[in-house]
């Protein structure tokens, strides 16, 4: 369809804007004093030059794609999963950073891993096995063995935080640790571990795009945890999306497989000495544009600055703006915005609490700010790549190998198909009727 600027387009802008403003003006004074907060909270810091005489360390990031229904033939979809990371070592009194030549045991290439994954529709079981398959080929573990360490770690920091003086029983067993957390009033499922499909958040089984992302998660993880094995040692790890950890009122275990190897990261990195960060170039966190145009104003358009996002366990605050998004901070984690440049919006970052308690967190408030203006000064010239100024480099370099093209997309389709062919199939049965029909 051509779409004509006429008085049709011009009415639905009109309503369009006028919904807008509405809920702008909503919740105006609302925002208004969270501004006033944040502005007390706001840290504007001095950055590292460009050249300058600094501890050289590594850094990776790690971003993930696909294309979903490559060929489908009647309810079963062929689906393509990529994932992609970047590796480099700085070099601070050069103002320059160093790839790393490194390709971890899960990559089909240098740069990261391609998978392909059949799903059918209607066969729950099916793709929960397909999907255990998926975890334990590319992860390297079984999804239940994730589940039980990750629910044991979770009680065992309970227990810690109810009882810090108490040792910390052996949890040996579903049973022990289902004893420990009733004796905390700690909620966990009534459905036993391994038996995912009773208490794990899934799509429905006719629902491949859903099932698509969820496999695409899990790849971007299984890479991350790749990395974080190698010999390699890097100080911060950047991933592409937030730290959500979807909760069920009430409940205080994810309920997502992926949310499980997030955790497992986490606890893995952290052993490592690894800063693992999650990176949003958009995020739900409202009024995020007011802010910037507001801080800018008030600040300049180059100042750098962050502030950390309140939360009510840790600050016992919810900023107004927030109260109607509780998974802002998100469970176990930290949240950041912050501001590089004026080339780029207000980013989010999501740290890990744990991380967070031992490297960042102090009583002395003047300490944990030091700490704070320490991680943001580094991983400010790690954003300071001329063609992605205020982004994170390798976050960019990971997104540009990981898309898959249209033209790349219908090569792989093809080269499919043929092989399908030279098996004995009948090549037309998997092209799909639009393509056929010369429709685009």
């Amino acid at each position: 369809m051509q779409v004509f600027f006429d008085k049709t387009l011009e009415n639905e802008f009109a309503k369009i804007y006028k919904k807008f403003k509405a809920i702008e003006l909503m919740d105006d004074e609302a925002y208004k004093a969270d501004l006033e907060f944040l502005l007390k909270k706001l840290v504007i810091f001095d950055p590292y030059e460009t050249v300058c005489e600094y501890k050289d360390f590594n850094v990776a990031a790690i971003d993930g794609s696909g294309a979903d229904g490559l060929i489908s033939l009647n309810d079963i979809g062929i689906h393509l999963l990529t994932a992609a990371f970047a590796a480099d070592k700085t070099s601070f009194n050069q103002g320059t950073t160093k790839q790393i030549d490194l390709t971890p045991p899960i990559c089909s290439h240098p740069e990261g891993v391609l998978r392909l994954i059949l799903l059918r529709e209607d066969k729950g079981e099916e793709v929960w096995k397909e999907f255990e398959g998926f975890i334990e080929y590319n992860y390297g573990e079984e999804l239940k063995d994730i589940v039980f360490r990750i629910i044991k770690n979770i009680v065992t920091d309970e227990f810690k935080k109810q009882h810090p003086n108490k040792t910390v029983p052996k949890m040996n067993s579903e049973g022990t640790i289902r004893m420990v957390a009733n004796q905390l009033k700690f909620k966990l499922y009534k459905g036993a571990f391994p038996d995912y499909s009773t208490w794990m958040v899934s799509p429905r089984p006719n629902s491949p795009r859903g099932w698509f992302e969820q496999f695409r998660e899990v790849l971007e993880y299984a890479l991350a945890h790749s990395l974080i094995n190698s010999d390699v040692h890097f100080k911060y790890l950047f991933l592409d999306g937030s730290m959500n950890m979807l909760l069920s009122p009430g409940q205080n275990i994810p309920r997502l497989a992926s949310n499980y190897l997030l955790k497992d990261i986490n606890e893995k990195a952290k052993a490592k000495d690894t800063c693992v960060i999650a990176v949003s170039k958009t995020t739900t966190f409202p009024f995020i544009y007011r802010l910037a145009d507001d801080l800018e104003k008030k600040l300049g358009s180059e100042k750098k600055w962050f502030f950390r996002v309140p939360s009510p366990a840790r600050d016992n605050i919810v900023l107004n703006i927030l109260k109607d998004r509780p998974h802002i901070p998100p469970s176990y984690g930290v949240t950041y915005l912050f501001h590089f440049s004026s080339e780029v919006p207000i980013l989010r970052i999501d740290l890990d609490e744990k991380w967070w308690r031992e490297k960042i967190f102090d009583k002395d408030k003047k300490k944990e700010k030091e700490n704070e203006i320490q991680m943001f000064k580094e991983i400010d010239w790690i954003a300071r790549d001329v063609r992605y100024i205020g982004y994170f480099f390798g976050l960019a370099f990971a997104h540009h190998t990981t898309i898959v093209k249209f033209s790349d997309r219908d090569v792989v389709a093809d080269q499919l198909i043929d092989y399908f062919a030279e098996n004995g199939e009948n090549p037309k049965m998997f092209i799909h009727p639009r393509k056929r029909l010369g429709l685009r």
